[in-house]
């Protein structure tokens, strides 16, 4: 069985948390927004009077599905990318012994 490099699962970790970071980002800005609808009242009645209530509410319970599951995402490929140097580390200290 091969052995798996550290550096190229890190490699791929932080290609990973990029794509992730850009669509956490891409995904924000319009659950941010359809937040806010919801939330101020104001706005929640503008966007009611143009009979988008219900369709604010819908698009921002499908967004925040893939929000969060992009977010755990970029959380799992940054918590290896922190860890990988550490281990790595470990290994070359024991291999100078």
């Amino acid at each position: 069985m091969e052995k798996i490099d550290g550096r190229v699962i890190y490699g791929w970790s932080k290609k990973i948390h990029r794509f992730a970071m850009w669509l956490v980002i891409g995904l924000g800005i319009p659950l941010s927004f359809t937040g806010v609808i919801m939330e101020n009242r104001a706005l929640g009645k503008w966007a009611s009077s143009l009979g988008w209530g219900r369709n604010v509410a819908w698009l921002h319970g499908k967004i925040s599905i893939e929000f969060t599951v992009v977010l755990a995402i970029m959380m799992v490929s940054g918590f290896s990318m922190w860890v990988i140097p550490k281990i790595l580390q470990k290994k070359l200290v024991k291999e100078e012994r």
